[in-house]
């Protein structure tokens, strides 16, 4: 049970510090996320947290690094694949080397190997850190495609670099030779299980596409799976977990065309179901990092050294994040990575690559997973590695937060929220007169019209009073057209008083508060089952009962099928700016009344072809503006994305018109 609670406080937590990053710009939203972890460590369940090293990799670090794989453009990978290399390799095991022996200077009284433990550490960048921190500005695109890719691969050079570090310092010997090669093995080992095994699971997917069995409840959970599957498999052959799921995310996202043939359902769902999950663990590790600070600042504190030490340990971490940050602009400078960059923007991109190299998941993750006890003793220097880590990780988060934009300009879009109102408001309109021209039936014509209209997704509510003034001419309109119908000989007066009774039940519910409509459906029910308790009593054939019933709504169906078109006409007559939200609360409300009187098949069938030409009419829009040059293509992809999550929301629910 306390695990369940201590996982809903990180789930609740990770929403309420997304709600504030919404409303506070100045600050990265990892940053909110530590100080919301901090909060959290108040609690007297989170005090003195530690986290078990093995399952953070596995259940925090290994989905994301798979998922940030798979959203990888596998075209400009390959494009700038050697200044990756240069950057993930090269750089990374000059960077641990150099900051390595530093970090020994500063700090004597450690082993060697446990600082080169610390460079390992705080060398991998991240670049969701990245996107957090620059998503508001402008950053040129070589930069942050460099500063991405880079961040695909080092984690594993640091990972590696760490775990030879730590062997180094359990057993005492170290070899330089054997090192490299283990290096080799665990790196490149890595990337082929992680390929085999991935192109296994892409074929899998693809055959459960051709047998047309792909449905949601059996891809998604599989592709839930697989980091995790392929991240044990490639540690089982000691080779690079991390690597093996980087991999299969590439592999993934090589196959991207082949897999898109899967339903729409699937590829919405899954969609949704990994950016919110990446979405959950991204803000895990910051809140983790928040809610352990302070049990790391204690222990410091209380290993017989004077508080003192803590401020050495922070300049420490002051050091070395800024000799990184020279070895990074040194590295892009000298071109050992060779990076296209106009001459004019060279010295820019090179500082923005260099101060960008911001720390994060798996700068936390390798600090964490240091192991607690060594040899029945607590490790040594544990809690000072963390610290420093967690020093140069809030380092690497402020500093850009504060340069980058009096650098950069805010980023602009080739649209504004006007264009995306008004050019979804024209598509809508001409979906609708396209569906008015197909001269379908009226009824159905207006239930599809009136859920297009839904679509412009308008953000005020209606108003009560102005609604019930509306329904009420609606309600006069009914009894006017009933009684013309009686004059005319159409229906009958009994028939007539049924309808009135029928519409007057319906507007006193209207008009009822949550608390009258609960109790008048209680006594309804009471009603219903005393009845049956009677029928019973006096055997009263229910076949009898259904039939009278039946013919009762068949009557009723036939008089509201005449009327409703009428309403539906009058609505649109007086539909206008002020009251748009009220009549389509009016229109929603008479279209579910004439679904529950009219249900048949015909119905359905008109309404299914009608929305299908919509649908297919709004992308003729886009299409044809973006042809005429009048929205651009940023825009026109939104658009496109937006009906398709429509008609994703339609194919959903249409079983209501069922």
């Amino acid at each position: 049970m306390s695990i369940v609670f201590f996982v809903l406080i990180l789930i609740i937590a990770t929403v309420f510090s997304n709600a504030l990053d919404t409303k506070i710009k100045f600050l990265p939203r990892a940053i909110i996320q530590i100080m919301m972890g901090l909060a959290l460590s108040f609690i007297p369940n989170f005090n003195h947290f530690n986290l078990n090293p093995e399952v953070f990799m596995l259940a925090i670090i290994a989905p994301l690094m798979f998922y940030d794989g798979m959203n990888t453009n596998i075209v400009k990978l390959k494009r700038t694949l050697s200044n990756t290399f240069s950057l993930a390799i090269g750089l990374a095991v000059v960077t641990i080397i150099l900051v390595g022996y530093l970090g020994y200077a500063l700090l004597p009284h450690i082993p060697i190997a446990l600082a080169f433990a610390l460079a390992a550490i705080i060398t991998p960048t991240d670049a969701v850190a990245v996107l957090s921190v620059t998503e508001n500005l402008d950053l040129p695109n070589e930069a942050m495609l460099s500063l991405k890719n880079e961040s695909l691969f080092n984690d594993a050079s640091g990972i590696v670099m760490f775990d030879l570090a730590l062997t180094a310092f359990h057993t005492g010997h170290f070899s330089p030779v054997l090192s490299i090669f283990n290096y080799l093995y665990v790196f490149f080992g890595g990337l082929i299980v992680g390929w085999i095994v991935g192109w296994l699971f892409v074929r899998l997917q693809l055959l459960l596409i051709e047998t047309d069995i792909d449905n949601p409840n059996i891809i998604v959970p599989i592709n839930f799976i697989k980091p995790f599957a392929i991240y044990l498999l490639a540690e089982m052959f000691d080779t690079s977990g991390i690597l093996a799921v980087v991999a299969a995310g590439l592999i993934q996202s090589t196959q991207a065309q082949s897999l898109r043939l899967t339903s729409t359902k699937t590829q919405m769902v899954s969609k949704t179901t990994y950016e919110i999950f990446t979405n959950l663990m991204n803000g895990f590790v910051f809140i983790l990092l928040g809610v352990s600070f302070p049990t790391v600042i204690y222990d410091i504190t209380n290993e017989g050294r004077q508080v003192s030490s803590l401020g050495y340990l922070i300049l420490v971490g002051i050091i070395l994040y800024i000799v990184m940050i020279i070895i990074r602009y040194l590295w892009v400078t000298l071109k050992l990575a060779n990076i296209r960059i106009r001459p004019a923007d060279k010295v820019l991109n090179h500082f923005l690559i260099a101060i960008n190299g911001i720390h994060g998941t798996i700068t936390l993750s390798m600090a964490f997973s240091i192991p607690i006890v060594l040899h029945g003793k607590i490790f040594p220097f544990r809690n000072d590695i963390i610290f420093i880590a967690a020093t140069v990780i809030i380092l690497s988060l402020l500093v850009p937060s504060i340069i980058l934009p009096l650098m950069l300009p805010a980023k602009s879009y080739s649209y504004s929220l006007e264009d995306i109102s008004t050019y979804r408001q024209k598509m809508i309109e001409y979906a609708i007169k396209r569906v008015h021209d197909a001269d379908e039936d009226p009824v159905e014509t207006q239930a599809v019209i009136a859920t297009l209209r839904s679509q412009q997704s308008i953000l005020q509510r209606p108003k009560r009073n102005a609604t019930y003034k509306i329904l009420q001419k609606c309600f006069n309109l009914e009894e006017k057209l009933l009684q013309e119908m009686v004059d005319n000989g159409e229906i009958s007066v009994k028939q007539q008083t049924f309808y009135e009774r029928m519409s007057l039940f319906q507007s006193f519910q209207l008009h009822q508060s949550f608390i009258q409509h609960f109790m008048y459906r209680a006594r309804f029910y009471f009603i219903k089952l005393s009845h049956r308790f009677k029928r019973r009593i006096k055997r009263v054939d229910p076949l009898v009962v259904t039939k009278k019933f039946n013919n009762a709504r068949d009557e009723l169906a036939q008089v509201e099928n005449e009327i409703s078109p009428q309403i539906f006409a009058y609505l649109r007559e007086h539909l206008n700016a002020d009251n748009r939200a009220e009549i389509h609360w009016i229109e929603e409300y008479y279209r579910e009344r004439h679904r529950r009187f009219q249900n048949n098949t015909r119905a359905n069938e008109i309404q299914e072809e009608l929305f299908i030409n919509a649908f297919q009419n709004e992308y003729n829009f886009i299409q044809e503006q973006l042809g005429m040059k009048n929205i651009s293509r940023e825009l026109a992809s939104l658009l496109y994305e937006q009906v398709s999550n429509d008609e994703w929301v339609y194919m959903q629910n249409d079983s209501i018109y069922a």
